[in-house]
């Protein structure tokens, strides 16, 4: 589970893993997570070991 915030739908949702569209290594330690909402928008959702954002932040 991913939570996670859309910003077209001005909320945050806890989305499963079958939400995700896509994930991609942007650098060692940092994942992109290209999600759909319940809605179906894409939010982009930064993760990973070297991320430092303190909790789940759109990207």
């Amino acid at each position: 589970m991913f939570l996670a915030y859309c910003d077209e739908c001005d909320r945050q949702m806890l989305l499963p893993a079958s939400h995700i569209r896509a994930l991609h290594n942007l650098a060692r330690g940092v994942i992109a997570v290209e999600m759909t909402c319940y809605e179906g928008h894409v939010i982009l959702v930064l993760s990973g070991s070297d991320i430092d954002i303190p909790g789940p932040a759109p990207v």
